[in-house]
């Protein structure tokens, strides 16, 4: 399981003092539950975790324990249970936009290199991204995946990337397949960024600084999920009247105690109570390195405005201001600038803002009156109203829900 994602349960378990208890899947086998459920007695409810292909815990195992799968197929027990997950729809379409904005020529998508009965989430990527880039008008490709060996599928990725157009934005459905996909250019002497460009998904920072060019990836939003996986098993407690509970987490895992119902926010019962249920937890933003510097981008007006915005935007910035650096009038550096990059010259100046306000939240005690000054906007309120747009809670809701130092 994710560390972040087990975080995000803690986080969750913490606030509703509940207790939390890791059981290793070595130690969760089918024939073990019975007994691992009798050994933490009473139990609330189990998370199951899905992400390295488990299926062999189905409901039944569990008995009346309310059990919450996170990352399964929508599939996988006949849909029986509730599942947490991520939004593939949404993540393609952050990353469709992000390549867009460099001005590509063309697009591609690189599948995960898994088997298939575990690479449903990256299926469903490629198929979003290629509807949004047959809408787009502009040429496609796909590298077609093939259970074969790592020596044999980087050969094939070197050649197909060989074969691609200049200026192909390319999206890697992974930050692993993005690694991989940087790796191949390299030995077949594609430039990325100067004539490919290249995004994946996850934003682990261990691969993405470490790669060369570094890469520029969609952040999932793992704590989230964790969070919300926990807090289904409470709502289906909830609908139970349920009053005393301990807690068990799996890694498998689980969660619950006895003060846990009446404390949560449940969410609407119908997406917890219906049969099969899915909550899918939308991508943060996409963070951006080396990887995305893009055709457009790369134009010398552009990198200066860009690199400016990237120092100043939260040190109070304007739009207006650029255009004076330029020495033209507003209107028309913002025309160049949005015929350059796909967007305006306020999204981006405010994109590299809210990059610093999910930092502070996230990693630091910085009071949360204070936030708007730190990033450069004119007040608390405009802040407030963005944040709660771009993610549909207020900061002081996320920072409990995502807060880690």
């Amino acid at each position: 399981m994710q560390a972040a994602s087990l975080a995000g349960m803690r986080r969750c378990a913490d606030s509703l003092r509940w207790n939390v208890v890791v059981v290793p899947p070595e130690k969760s086998r089918p024939d073990a539950i019975h007994d691992l459920l009798a050994a933490h007695k009473p139990v609330a409810g189990c998370v199951v975790d899905c992400s390295c292909g488990r299926r062999d815990l189905p409901p039944r195992l569990f008995g009346e324990v309310p059990v919450v799968y996170m990352h399964a197929e929508p599939t996988l027990y006949g849909g029986r249970g509730v599942r947490v997950g991520y939004d593939d729809a949404a993540i393609a379409e952050a990353a469709f936009r992000e390549l867009s904005a460099g001005l590509p020529e063309a697009f591609a998508v690189v599948p995960f290199a898994w088997p298939t009965g575990r690479r449903g989430w990256s299926l469903r990527r490629e198929r979003a991204f290629a509807a949004l880039a047959a809408a787009s008008g502009k040429p496609f490709s796909r590298l077609p995946w093939r259970n074969e060996a790592k020596e044999l599928r980087e050969a094939r990725l070197a050649r197909w990337l060989a074969a691609l157009p200049h200026h192909t934005a390319i999206f890697a459905v992974g930050d692993l397949a993005a690694v991989e996909t940087a790796a191949a250019a390299r030995s077949c002497h594609r430039s990325i960024p100067r004539d490919l460009t290249l995004l994946g998904v996850d934003s682990n920072p261990v691969l993405c600084e470490a790669s060369h060019p570094t890469l520029s990836s969609i952040q999932i939003d793992h704590e989230l999920a964790g969070y919300l996986a926990a807090k289904a098993i409470g709502d289906v407690l909830a609908t139970k009247n349920t009053k005393k509970h301990k807690g068990y987490v799996n890694s498998v895992s689980s969660v619950a105690d006895k003060n846990s119902v009446n404390l949560l926010n449940p969410v609407k019962k119908t997406s917890i109570e219906t049969r099969g249920a899915e909550i899918l937890v939308k991508p943060l933003l996409a963070v951006r390195r080396e990887s995305t510097g893009g055709f457009g981008r790369r134009e010398p007006f552009v990198l200066e405005a860009m690199e400016t915005i990237r120092r100043e935007a939260c040190e109070g910035l304007t739009v207006a201001k650029l255009a004076q650096r330029f020495r033209c009038s507003r209107p028309l550096f913002d025309l160049r600038f949005r015929e350059a990059v796909g967007h305006s010259a306020l999204k981006e100046i405010l994109h590299v803002r809210l990059e610093k306000v999910f930092t502070l939240l996230s990693r630091t005690d910085t009071p949360i009156g204070a936030i708007a000054d730190f990033c450069g906007f004119r007040s608390h309120i405009a802040l407030h109203w963005l944040f709660k747009k771009r993610t549909g809670m207020s900061m002081g809701e996320w920072r409990k829900r995502n807060w880690h130092p």
